[in-house]
């Protein structure tokens, strides 16, 4: 009877220990299942309004007023925040700081408003308004602009080849990209210290065969300077290019 009742007992804490062992697993399968569904990163919701009317004579007035905050699950390291002025009427593009922290915590809010004075347009032209994130996460700089074209479209990692061309009466820079796709760029290219184009665009179906391209009349002596920004359509920063030339190749 006790020979029995110890089998009993034998079997009834093997089983046991089977349900334990499987519950672990259980447990430790739902836990890297979280994980892979809720990486830790920072992530940033937005909102703000931009307003644009007259300002001192002869002048106007571009406000940006608004909220940011981080809705990630993640701590950022160091954060700043500032307001890019897109003014493609008068070729400039004026970054305000706004704010610089030394971290955000998720749901942490950060309040935003900078200004812009330029001259008046006739006829009215509007200036674009970017915030732009500069944050640091696990080790590495990172950047977005908000608003983005489009939410979670992300490009993964690319790099882009600057192919330059300097011609007798033309400048001409193409950038070449790894991966198919498309693209937002901030650029501001000068002709001897004046500035030649600025703006904001998004190029679509970019490849080697397709690549992104400026070009515009310039002087063969001429002293070009241009500062790129590409970003991916979720407002990712991929790669930024401070550069000048005074070479003259092609077409000579």
């Amino acid at each position: 009877m006790f020979e029995e009742s110890d089998k009993c007992m034998k079997k009834i804490l093997k089983i046991a220990g089977i349900a334990l062992a499987v519950a672990i697993l259980v447990v430790a399968w739902v836990g890297i299942g979280d994980s892979k569904a809720k990486p830790l990163k920072a992530d940033f919701a937005y909102h703000y309004v931009v307003t644009q009317g007259l300002g001192e004579p002869g002048m106007e007035k571009v406000e940006v007023n608004g909220t940011i905050w981080n809705c990630g699950n993640k701590e950022t390291g160091t954060i700043a925040i500032s307001a890019l002025f897109i003014d493609e009427a008068h070729c400039k593009i004026v970054e305000e700081p706004i704010e610089m922290k030394r971290s955000l915590l998720p749901g942490e809010h950060v309040d935003i408003n900078a200004e812009y004075l330029r001259e008046k347009t006739i006829p009215k032209c509007s200036v674009k308004v970017k915030i732009k994130v500069d944050w640091m996460e696990d080790g590495k700089r990172k950047v977005k602009i908000l608003p983005p074209v489009k939410s979670s479209v992300s490009a993964g990692l690319v790099d882009f080849e600057e192919n330059i061309s300097r011609y007798h009466d033309s400048f001409v820079l193409e950038l070449i990209p790894t991966k198919k796709g498309d693209y937002e760029v901030i650029y501001l290219f000068r002709e001897n210290d004046e500035p030649v184009i600025c703006g904001d665009e998004v190029f679509s179906s970019i490849s080697d065969e397709n690549p992104i391209t400026f070009s515009f009349p310039a002087n063969e002596s001429s002293y070009i300077e241009y500062h790129v920004e590409i970003f991916t359509l979720d407002g990712t920063l991929l790669d930024e290019m401070h550069a000048s030339t005074k070479v003259v190749r092609g077409g000579q």
